[in-house]
Formats: structure tokens, C-alpha cells, sequence
């Protein structure tokens, strides 16, 4: 009974981990540009049943499963037009690069907006600074003014990690990226969300079901260790 304890309990904290992902994943579904994360699970380790005399049998027993990580599904969300001229959805790869104080941060989310600093019109995200394709922050002389953004493509997407705030930081300090010269933008539009909330309502309502199997067995082996306990006595 010890056993499967502390196997359900595994299971139980593995479901309620994946709950945190797809929790925010759902939050996020009308935030432009953001991208779902999706749950990888692996098994716990496995020992042998032991057979007549001690001796190691065929069979194994398992002692769950835990939630390995989460990672980002970078496919892109569907455009949709805003008629803003501070909007802007990317269509293919890349990231609008944006500056903060301490190091560049990335986005699909293309909601900029316009900020006074200094006597400046500065393009702006989540108080950063839009940076243009010459990697430089995006200073308007007025708002008809053409907006170059640049737009940065990383070679490989994993080497970036969420931050919060619909942004991206480099989680590898040999990430290598490039600024495209002729980037597919649109102004005017934004990117949604890639989440799918019927997909995501899908896997939620299986996890529930796989944490309340867990707290069954739970419950149970607790009931049976107590029952034990006091036949002992």
C-alpha cells in the first residue's frame, strides 16, 4: 500500500502541475501573439517484482509519472485586422525585438504603442523600446510616419524561454539569431493567439479526471494502511 501511495501521489502532483500549464495557456487565449505551452511527461524509475525465493522476475512496477516540462508550440496564431498603425502581426518567423534596460527581450504580440520621452515619439511594448531593423529604438516624427520594424529569427526557438508579459528571453547564451532584411509584416493587423480552447478544455477535462482518480487511490491506501495499523495492535 506504501507503494501505491506514494505512486498516486506522484500522479496527483504531476496532474496539478499540467493544471498550471494548460491554466495559463486558457488566460492567454485572447493574447495576441501568445504562444500555448504543451506538457512532456516521463516515467518515473521502475524496479523489478520480486518472485518465489527473492529472485528478480520479467515483470516491473512503475512509480508514476512526473511532468518533465512544458514547452513552447511556436506555430503561428491567425491575423486579424485592427486598422491601428501601431499594430503589427508577422507572417512566417521572427520576433519583434524589444529593448528593455537590462537586455533585449522578443515578442509575437504586436500591440505597440506610442510614447513621449525627452520631447521623442517612441514605439513601445510592455515598457520597452520597439527596436527597427538596424536594431536601434523606434523614434517617430509624426504618427503618418512609414514604422520599420525589425523583425529577429532565431535558428533554433527553443533557445528562448517564457518571461512573462508575452515576452521572450534567451535561455542560451550561444542562441544564434539574425535580423531579416526584408521581413513579412503587416501593419495594420495583429496575430492571435494559437491557443485552441476546445483542444485545451479537452486535456483539462482529463486531467481532473487523472487527479481525482489519483486522490482516490489516495485515500484508499491510506484507509487500508490504517486498517493494518490497527489489526496490528
Amino acid at each position: 500500500m506504501i507503494k501505491a501511495y506514494y505512486t498516486a501521489t506522484n500522479g496527483a502532483i504531476s496532474s496539478q502541475n499540467y493544471l498550471d500549464v494548460l491554466s495559463n495557456n486558457m488566460a492567454n487565449v485572447q493574447t495576441e501573439g501568445f504562444k500555448k505551452s504543451k506538457g512532456e511527461f516521463s516515467d518515473l524509475m521502475y524496479t523489478n517484482i520480486r518472485g518465489p525465493e527473492g529472485t528478480d522476475t520479467e515483470l516491473k512496477s512503475g512509480s508514476g509519472s512526473k511532468l518533465n516540462k512544458a514547452d513552447v508550440v511556436f506555430t503561428q496564431g491567425a491575423p486579424y485586422y485592427t486598422g491601428r498603425s501601431t499594430d503589427f502581426a508577422i507572417t512566417g518567423e521572427g520576433f519583434f525585438a524589444v529593448q528593455f534596460e537590462d537586455e533585449n527581450m522578443y515578442t509575437r504580440g504586436g500591440s505597440f504603442q506610442i510614447t513621449n520621452i525627452d520631447d521623442e515619439n517612441y514605439l513601445m511594448y510592455q515598457g520597452g523600446y520597439v527596436l527597427n531593423s538596424e536594431e536601434e529604438p523606434i523614434i517617430l516624427e509624426n504618427t503618418d510616419d512609414i514604422i520599420d520594424v525589425g523583425v529577429v529569427v532565431f535558428n533554433n526557438n527553443q533557445d528562448l524561454v517564457q518571461a512573462g508579459n508575452n515576452l521572450f528571453g534567451i535561455a542560451n547564451e550561444d542562441a544564434e539569431y539574425e535580423m531579416l532584411e526584408n521581413p513579412k509584416v503587416m501593419n495594420g493587423f495583429l496575430e492571435s493567439s494559437n491557443v485552441d480552447i476546445s483542444e485545451e478544455m479537452v486535456k483539462l477535462i482529463q486531467i481532473q479526471k487523472s487527479f481525482q482518480l489519483n486522490s482516490s487511490i489516495i485515500r484508499t491506501a491510506d484507509e487500508i494502511e490504517q486498517t493494518i495499523n490497527s489489526l496490528r495492535g
